[in-house]
């Protein structure tokens, strides 16, 4: 007997409308009124308890464009105090299978310091980032320092991944415009698949109820990258390939997922404002915000499987899910590390996540409010461009 096609196997149910589904939480709320499950999110934004695809107009496309899955880099934390020390915790991640280490550095690394921080890595198999938290930092000397590493070690650098964290508008009371210029060029030069440039949206996280806000902020910092530079002489064509969004990532588990799936659809209406030709996806790096962490590491450990899967079904392209004892500022130990990674190899290799493009598309109540957050996001974004801008908006 053959079997029957898949698209064939419901033929003999019946699809309820939205009146019968409606008609069944009447019964089972027994006299409590349904508008009392809606939630207020925001001033303009509510969401009723359920939505149907009776009032869906539109399928909505795809939000990872031409990505033929949903993989993502599995990042970790390493801060750099011992050069030594620092390099056995990476090499200890790797072997634990991190594909992305992020090394926090607590001081301005000399040349033979980077070197000995980073021996041992193929630069092949992961991409490596850099953080300096510490004043005076210099990103342009630091991105030098590196591209004279490679090219010690003869590593061909038109694939070398990875990042350093340069967000002119965040760190620095007068903007280093020029020193990154000077970058992007090396940038484009020597390290073509490496970012530089960084909006980091995590200052714009806060309450949940501020969702559209934060994402209006953010690609409102990022728009104003692109003008300024183009001012500059560096087109946006130059400029995206070594961009990065560093985006927060609280609790509430479908605000979060809309969120990220919203920040991609506002973050295309500006790239076509600036009519430019787009062949580099954005890229989103996704931390745990501070905020969500508290004192207690088990609840930490708990949470944060469904926060990094909020960002798993946002589409994060980075992520990093912090070691459960961060909150305590105690230096993460190989247990909290090794926890932490463990939550992103079980949504990969026993939830197979990392093979779904956009697994939230199709959900109803995901789509309307990612829709209902980028609509608010584009109206207060237009009123920040009206006033001149994310550097003169005073809001």
């Amino acid at each position: 007997m053959p079997v029957k096609k898949s698209e064939d196997l419901f033929e003999n149910f019946s699809t309820p409308s939205k009146a019968e589904w409606m008609a069944k939480v009447v019964q089972e709320l027994r006299g409590k009124p349904v508008e009392e499950l809606a939630w207020q999110l925001e001033e303009n934004i509510e969401l009723a308890p359920f939505y149907h695809p009776d009032e869906v107009e539109y399928t909505a496309a795809l939000l990872n464009g031409t990505q033929e899955k949903n993989d993502w880099e599995i990042g970790e934390y390493i801060t750099v105090s011992d050069v030594s020390q620092a390099n056995k915790e990476v090499l200890e991640g790797l072997a634990g299978g991190v594909e992305a280490p992020f090394f926090r550095l607590k001081h301005e690394l000399k040349q033979e310091e980077l070197e000995k921080l980073v021996e041992g890595i193929n630069f092949g198999y992961v991409s490596t980032h850099f953080s300096q938290l510490y004043p005076q930092r210099s990103p342009l000397r630091l991105l030098e320092q590196w591209v004279s590493l490679l090219k010690k070690r003869q590593v061909g650098t038109n694939d070398i991944r990875g990042s350093i964290d340069f967000d002119p508008f965040l760190d620095w009371e007068v903007p280093p415009m020029d020193d990154l210029v000077s970058g992007l060029k090396i940038c484009h030069k020597e390290l073509p698949k490496f970012q530089l440039l960084q909006v980091n949206a995590s200052p714009f996280h806060g309450e949940v109820s501020q969702t559209s806000r934060e994402l209006a902020y953010t690609i409102a910092k990022g728009s104003e990258y692109l003008a300024q530079l183009a001012d500059r002489g560096l087109s946006p064509e130059l400029v995206l390939p070594h961009l990065q969004f560093s985006v927060a990532i609280g609790t509430s588990f479908f605000v979060e997922i809309a969120k990220l799936r919203a920040l991609r659809l506002l973050w295309s209406n500006v790239i076509k404002a600036y009519q430019a030709n787009l062949q580099t996806p954005m890229y989103i790096v996704g931390h745990f915000a501070l905020q969500s962490q508290t004192k207690n590491p088990h609840q930490n450990m708990i949470r944060a499987a469904t926060q990094a899967m909020s960002g798993v079904f946002g589409g994060v392209d980075r992520l990093i899910v912090l070691p459960s004892n961060m909150a305590r500022q105690e230096p993460s130990t190989a247990f909290s590390r090794r926890i932490a990674r463990n939550v992103q190899h079980i949504l990969k290799m026993e939830s197979y996540l990392d093979r779904v493009i956009d697994p939230a598309a199709g959900s109803y109540y995901v789509e309307t409010l990612t829709d209902k957050l980028a609509t608010a996001a584009w109206e207060q974004f237009c009123e920040i461009e009206k006033a001149g801008g994310f550097m003169d908006f005073k809001g």
